[in-house]
């Protein structure tokens, strides 16, 4: 497996959210081009030039070697899952259930990572993202750590070598963390041109099936040691549990009235641990709570109280409210933004070229084992 040094920082950037990178100069037409370097990883194991331009979204080209870079991090990713979870490193020669032999599934993988990576580098250049001082000072700092570590400027660069890089490739690619929290920040930043209000947010909530529901709950655990109530003690239980809801079907105000009186009961009675945070009850999506108490939620209309549902927690009784739009804003917040992304990569079209069909997952993954070896 590739050796983790260089690799697993710039791994980190990979793993956020959607995998941008540095802006960098676009290029006109798919701006595809053959390349000048008849030397390095790259060429020896495909020979394709690492300078060559083999991919583009809307003219902003990708290089052989930034394309290599994502068949080394792909490949090593899925040898580490394949050992973790069969105790096997990856078999080239491994067909998957569909059919989809390794090797395609590979480059589908890499395609994406580099058509995103395309996509945000466009989204940061249409937006004016860049990296702060502070960014380009702390990834200063970083390539300072490396360069300590391996002795000069020189072996430090070799050491990217062997990642089947050039050393402006890995520059490209360790900027990604910090363009992608930008993008992020600008769509936080009120009057922005990528900023989302909180009522876009609700409004997306909504649409994700996100409701808001009060909640007591009376445990049929102890609360100290988790162990089940006897069977009298769940009876007492459910009796107050039944009591409770007596209460409020007694209630005839209007939903104002009956809000304050189940919250009041709720702050009388509820053993719900969470109502210390959640002080007004939850605001959820399918897939979020228990089942039980999910389906007595979305059961109800607005200004319902459910009868005693019985899960694997206790008794509970809900009352299902209007939609909190300031907490449904904050529970979607980070998803919107997430989806706003995969929107604008599945609505891209990324061109390729002859050469980048001649970078061969498993000739390029085997010339960075070797050279890792090697070194």
């Amino acid at each position: 497996m590739i050796k983790k040094r260089l690799l697993s920082f710039l791994g980190a950037a990979a793993i956020t959210a959607a995998l941008a990178f540095a802006v960098v100069t676009l290029s006109p037409s798919n701006g595809f081009t053959s390349g000048t370097m008849q030397e390095g990883l790259c060429y020896e194991a495909t020979g394709v030039a690492p300078d060559a331009i083999v991919a583009s979204v809307n003219g902003n080209g990708a290089s052989a070697d930034l394309i290599a870079y994502w068949i080394g991090y792909d490949v090593s990713y899925l040898d580490s899952y394949m050992q973790y979870y069969t105790g096997s490193s990856l078999d080239w020669d491994y067909t998957l259930s569909d059919g989809t032999n390794i090797t395609d599934y590979i480059k589908s993988n890499v395609y994406s990572s580099v058509k995103q990576h395309l996509v945000l580098e466009n989204l940061a250049n249409k937006y004016g993202v860049t990296l702060t001082e502070g960014q380009e000072s702390a990834m200063a700092d970083s390539d300072q750590t490396y360069i300590d570590q391996y002795g000069s400027e020189e072996a430090f660069e070799a050491e990217i070598s062997k990642l089947g890089m050039r050393r402006e490739t890995y520059d490209r690619v360790a900027r990604s963390n910090y363009l992608y929290q930008n993008l992020y920040q600008l769509y936080n930043t009120e009057g922005s041109a990528l900023y989302a209000s909180d009522e876009d947010l609700a409004v997306y909530a909504a649409e994700q099936n996100y409701i808001t529901a009060d909640h007591i709950l009376l445990s049929t655990k102890d609360l100290t040691t988790g162990e089940a109530l006897t069977d009298e003690q769940k009876a007492e239980k459910k009796a107050l549990a039944d009591e409770i809801k007596q209460k409020l079907d007694a209630c005839e105000g209007d939903l104002d009235e009956l809000t304050a009186l189940f919250q009041e009961l709720a702050d009388q009675y509820s053993e719900d641990p969470g109502r210390e945070s959640y002080p007004t009850g939850y605001t959820f999506t399918t897939g979020s709570m228990v089942q039980e108490f999910e389906d007595a939620a979305y059961a109800l209309s607005e200004g319902e109280v459910s009868e005693v549902v019985e899960s694997s927690f206790g008794y509970h009784i809900l009352l299902r409210l209007p939609l909190d739009k300031s907490a449904a804003a904050d529970e979607v917040r980070e998803e919107y933004f997430t989806n706003f992304i995969a929107e604008q990569v599945d609505a891209a079209t990324m061109a390729t070229s002859a050469d980048y069909d001649k970078l061969d997952p498993q000739a390029l993954y085997n010339a960075i084992l070797t050279a890792q070896t090697e070194g």
